[in-house]
């Protein structure tokens, strides 16, 4: 706890190590516009959004988007601009493989030496957080992007597993301990009709993401569902013994109707359903949002008992796994080789490393989106947390609040709109150390993203395909684990791993 608390400090006091308060932004006299593509979640960025104009004042730089509105798959309009060689002055994406191949093929800036030279802010963060840098190296050593980091050092955690408190209650049940006591608690509410409409609907787990489904489910016994590290090497989760054991257990909690049995297709609207009919006992799902339904009115007018609340994972083998955790950073923005003048765009990406552009990138305008209370600490206006129609998130969202850019986020913004159960929760499971942490990213070269690529949703169709099948009873798990190992190891499994392994090499040395 000491180190984590360290980092905490050290990640909190970045901005006062570069001293910029009351600093005069601005980087050209005159204004200069520059084009942008950027969709992120079906949002196409928009250079009318508070953030962004704020952002124009302090710099005399605006952003102006170079896809149509309509156009909102960021993929399709990636891969457009691409193959049209019309690239805009600034590239945001998801997907960072994807830049630093463009980059490697020539079509993004290097940035290493910009940076050195001109953004004093980004290269103090790097040189603090050398773990943060390491989302931002490629294979050839370059740097192509700047990622959107989350705060990872403060919080990892993003899921929990959330059970009905109001049925344990009605069925006279503690939270289970362990995994033992898990079994028992869901065959409970399989048996005992702890909804009291005495009717057998009730569905003990459930899951309404529908590609987690079965790496939740195994993760609650410590398996991994793909490729992880131990002890600096690479490994591939179903072919290791933990999932061996895990596997056959979800397939008895399915088997005896614990698990919903329409997990593979109940889809994303899936956890509301459950909540609303009063149906669903237990979910692995987003603490924020999850945490939500017990606020909720018209649900509360229905049920007035309703408790739905997260719990430490039960113990198997002494410990508790929680198989989702947040990643250092989700994609990031570079300068495109089109570019004409790359050493304004690299300031005005350093801008929001500096103390303005990280608090405007997280809290938006004072006196407009936030304000600050008598000891300096901010929180959220009205005019975001009692917006008509709609929830805190999705005002910031409107507004331009952590769009995906080169940025860095910080945690408390999420603790000031979230509900405090859910800061309280998923600060358990970050402090207690359930956190199965995500693999890092993998750097590969060109000739290596392909068969990456290749190999890897060749592996990836054939467990999501046995392991719904092992689930839902059409393969015999005992008799047809080997053949699927065997099949995996066909497709290219072993190379995948060296492949991986002299990656996450690279990335350390």
């Amino acid at each position: 706890m000491l180190v984590l608390s360290l980092a905490l400090l050290g990640l909190k006091s970045f901005s006062n190590d570069v001293n910029e308060k009351n600093k005069n932004y601005k980087i050209s006299e005159k204004p200069v516009t520059l084009s942008i593509l950027a969709i992120q979640n079906g949002k196409v960025f928009d250079e009318n959004w508070l953030v962004f104009k704020e952002a124009f004042k302090d710099t005399n730089i605006k952003l102006e988007s170079a896809t149509s509105k309509n156009l909102t798959d960021e993929v399709q309009a990636f891969n457009l601009a691409v193959s049209s060689g019309n690239l805009p002055d600034i590239i945001s994406y998801a997907y960072p493989d994807k830049i630093e191949n463009l980059g490697m093929a020539g079509g993004m800036v290097p940035l290493n030496e910009l940076i050195d030279k001109h953004a004093p802010n980004i290269k103090a963060f790097f040189e603090k957080y050398p773990r943060y840098k390491m989302d931002a190296v490629a294979a050839d050593g370059k740097i192509y992007y700047i990622p959107c980091y989350y705060d990872w050092y403060a919080m990892k955690a993003s899921q929990g597993l959330f059970i009905r408190k109001d049925w344990l209650n009605k069925l006279g049940l503690e939270v289970p301990e362990n995994m033992d006591d898990f079994y028992k608690v869901l065959k409970a509410f399989k048996e005992q009709d702890p909804n009291g409409n005495g009717k057998a609907d009730e569905i003990p787990y459930f899951d309404r993401t529908i590609e987690f489904a079965t790496k939740e489910l195994v993760g609650l016994f410590g398996a991994e569902y793909g490729f992880y590290m131990d002890n600096g090497i690479v490994k591939y989760g179903p072919t290791q013994e933990r999932f061996k054991e895990a596997m056959p257990e979800v397939i008895k909690w399915y088997k005896e109707g614990l698990i919903d049995p329409e997990i593979y297709t109940r889809g994303f609207s899936g956890r509301d359903y459950m909540l609303r009919n009063d149906i669903g006992g237990v979910t692995f799902d987003w603490f924020a949002s999850t945490t939500g339904y017990n606020n909720d009115e018209e649900l509360k007018k229905q049920n007035e008992k309703f408790e739905f609340i997260a719990i430490a994972p039960p113990k198997y083998k002494g410990k508790s796994y929680a198989p989702d955790a947040r990643t250092t950073s989700l994609g990031g923005w570079g300068i495109s080789a089109s570019a004409k003048d790359p050493v304004t765009i690299i300031k005005y990406m350093d801008y929001w490393f500096s103390d303005k552009g990280y608090e405007l990138y997280n809290w938006g305008v004072e006196g407009d989106t936030f304000a600050k209370d008598e000891n300096g600490k901010k929180y959220y206006t009205d005019k975001v947390m009692k917006a008509p129609g709609k929830n805190a998130l999705q005002v910031l969202r409107d507004n331009g609040l952590q769009f995906k850019i080169g940025a860095r986020q910080d945690y408390e913004y999420e603790k000031a709109w979230g509900d405090p159960k859910a800061t309280e929760w998923s600060e358990m499971y970050m402090t207690n150390g359930y956190i199965m942490d995500q693999v890092p990213l993998f750097k590969y070269t060109p000739e290596e993203a392909k068969k990456v690529q290749k190999i890897n949703s060749q592996i990836s169709m054939a467990l999501d395909e046995m392991s719904q099948k092992w689930v839902l009873g059409a393969e015999d798990f005992d008799k047809s684990y080997e053949k699927f190992v065997e099949r995996v190891n066909k497709l290219g499994l072993k190379e995948l791993i060296e492949i991986n392994q002299r990656a996450y090499d690279r990335v350390q040395s």
